[in-house]
């Protein structure tokens, strides 16, 4: 949970960066940003529960083995974390490119560097949560979960929230159609953008 809690710093980052460009593709960024994440980060944090229910633990030292007992359950996971890297064609690879393409055409190298290298901290950290929670032996003595357990209606909800990350990859364009209407009929943009250095407006 801290692992995951830690990167939603990260990710913030990411929708602040998108603010900061100032454009309208870039506001559109954002907010194609902040759903993909509200989608991903809580499909991971209802894995993390559901892992937990089943070894005993949320502390990765103690868990282990789950991809050989509960295969789907490496998957759906799987999904929301490569989706939170950025890898295509999940959702938070179009988040990740619009918001970088805007910071290289805006010529923020070093912005877009740092955000770079934060998605390849952000894999380090979740193929640690993999290997840790399903891929490696169980280490002491194998929990019981209550037998009255039912996780059905966890795995119905990650199942959605996976299906709707996939989704969101695959058609991105229906998603950003609303975004950029949303943003025109809000005024934020109206062929000018505020600037919130200087208070005034910046074409």
């Amino acid at each position: 949970r801290r692992i995951l809690a830690f990167h939603i710093v990260s990710q913030v980052g990411y929708m602040l960066l998108a603010i900061a460009l100032g454009t309208k593709a870039a506001f559109a960024g954002a907010v194609f940003y902040t759903l993909h994440h509200i989608l991903a980060k809580t499909n991971l944090f209802l894995v993390s529960a559901t892992v937990a229910k089943l070894t005993g633990y949320f502390d990765l030292r103690r868990t282990g083995g789950l991809y050989g007992s509960h295969p789907w359950l490496g998957v759906l996971f799987l999904i929301p974390a490569l989706a939170m890297v950025g890898v295509p064609p999940l959702s938070g690879f179009w988040a990740k490119f619009i918001v970088l393409r805007e910071g290289l055409e805006g010529m923020h190298y070093l912005w877009v560097s740092a955000a770079v290298i934060t998605g390849f901290l952000t894999l380090y950290s979740m193929m640690k949560i993999w290997f840790e929670a399903f891929l490696k032996r169980r280490p002491g003595a194998l929990f019981r979960p209550d037998p009255n357990l039912n996780l059905a209606p966890a795995y119905v909800a990650i199942t959605i929230f996976s299906a709707c990350t996939v989704l969101i990859g695959l058609f991105p364009e229906a998603l950003l159609t609303i975004i950029e209407r949303a943003i025109d009929t809000l005024a934020i943009i109206g062929g000018e953008v505020p600037n919130p250095y200087d208070g005034g407006l910046a074409p």
